[in-house]
């Protein structure tokens, strides 16, 4: 009876010291560097620039709620916050094997964030509609006298 109580202790306090390790996993990732490049961007000031609820701030304080959310890597992090410097090097696209999924990701995670503003939120111009496939028709030049061929 005695070594099933003290197994039972030391189930517990394993699992207790797991879920600490992983809060502790989620803790580590450092976010004021991506803050501080994030509310500084020219873009997003500009972007947001007069808007009472939408600032840069809160825009940046969700986009980094969503990078927790999804267990963003500090590499991640990192990589977001000299996205928002214009900071990206040739070096870091090719040592960043995933960049462009993080980009994709971050893009959903800003939309996701504009939209909680209730800001209406444009598909992207490069994807084609859900499922076509196709190229953008070419614009045919107008002839010497002005005229745009048949």
């Amino acid at each position: 009876m005695q070594t099933s109580f003290t197994l039972a202790l030391i189930t517990a306090a394993a699992l207790s010291l797991g879920t600490a390790g992983a809060q502790a996993a989620d803790m580590s990732v450092k976010l004021d560097g991506f803050m501080t490049a994030c509310t500084q961007d020219p873009d997003l000031i500009e972007e947001f620039h007069g808007q009472a609820k939408a600032t840069p701030q809160a825009f940046c304080e969700c986009v980094s709620g969503k990078l927790k959310e999804n267990k963003a890597t500090q590499a991640d992090v990192d990589m977001l916050s000299k996205m928002h410097k214009d900071d990206i090097r040739d070096e870091d696209v090719e040592s960043f094997p995933t960049l462009e999924d993080l980009m994709m990701a971050n893009e959903d995670y800003e939309d996701a964030c504009r939209q909680s503003f209730g800001i209406t939120v444009e598909p992207d111009a490069e994807t084609p509609p859900d499922g076509e496939e196709g190229l953008p028709l070419e614009e045919e030049a107008p002839d010497e006298e002005g005229a745009t061929p048949e």
